[in-house]
């Protein structure tokens, strides 16, 4: 089995991300090589695992300063292909979901007034 690990700046609060992150369903809906597994999650230390069909990964969210953090993404596979790559664009697709979930959210806050 082969490690790959992948780090990314997120223009996110960590607690706020990691939130997204840990719902059911939110990453088997953007990490390659997971569909069915339900992670192991540990709010304390923003932390969530998985172990399916021998693609196994941690991911961690890191506060990175205010409104910033850092994801950071360990897997082991035996999967071919340029597994860097696929875990490059998948963090770029689930930051920029909960990013725009968030500014959503926050937007429709700011107009509830009326």
């Amino acid at each position: 089995m082969t490690s790959y690990e992948y780090r990314a700046p997120v223009g996110m609060a960590a607690q706020e991300f990691f939130g997204f992150l840990a719902r059911p369903g939110s990453l088997s809906q953007h990490l390659p090589g997971l569909s069915g597994t339900t992670p192991g999650v540990d709010r304390d230390r923003r932390v969530v695992t998985w172990d399916e069909n021998g693609y196994r990964g941690e991911l961690t969210v890191v506060e990175d300063g205010a409104g910033q953090s850092e994801i950071v993404i360990v897997v082991e596979t035996d999967q071919g292909g340029d597994v860097r790559k696929e875990l490059a664009e998948a963090v770029a697709a689930v930051s920029h979901r909960a990013t725009a979930e968030a500014e959503s959210s926050a937007t429709a806050e700011e107009n509830s007034w009326y």
